[in-house]
């Protein structure tokens, strides 16, 4: 924790708002069909836990800084992963706009969000923002397994 300090990151803002407009997209103007719609959980724990690591993460990548990583945007291949992974999130955002909305897409719309913030924090050499993102993504999970069952 030593290395790291409260400043602002242009990185974190871009990565945050590039996850963020989808959904406030999707908010504004749902799509139908909709099967997002009620993507909650039964469970209460889970439910606000997945939202309160969403809120978390971004206010991390946004305001949590590593004191050996440079300014501006960082170099390297885990930059490369959260930009290819939230043009991924952006291409199922289309589908599922498109009507096109099975199972594999919608795992990847609960998938690919954690897994950008991921390299992100890696990336800004902030493990705090991997780890929970890790942990975002088993609450992601659960609450999907719950509404949409995979079925073998």
């Amino acid at each position: 924790m030593k290395n790291l300090r409260i400043q602002f990151s242009l990185y974190g803002l871009l990565i945050a708002v590039l996850q963020i407009l989808p959904n406030v997209i999707w908010a504004l103007w749902p799509p139908s069909p909709n099967a997002l719609k009620g993507n909650v959980s039964s469970v209460t724990f889970i439910e606000y836990g997945e939202r309160i690591l969403g809120i978390v993460i971004i206010v991390l990548l946004i305001l949590l800084v590593s004191t050996s990583q440079a300014r501006g945007i960082p170099k390297g291949k885990w930059t490369t992963i959260s930009i290819t992974t939230t043009a991924l999130y952006w291409l199922c955002w289309m589908l599922y706009f498109a009507g096109v909305q099975p199972l594999p897409a919608i795992y990847a719309m609960v998938v690919l969000p954690p897994v950008t913030f991921f390299g992100a924090g890696v990336s800004k050499k902030v493990w705090l923002i991997s780890v929970t993102s890790l942990v975002f993504l088993a609450f992601r999970l659960i609450m999907t397994f719950e509404n949409f069952p995979i079925r073998f």
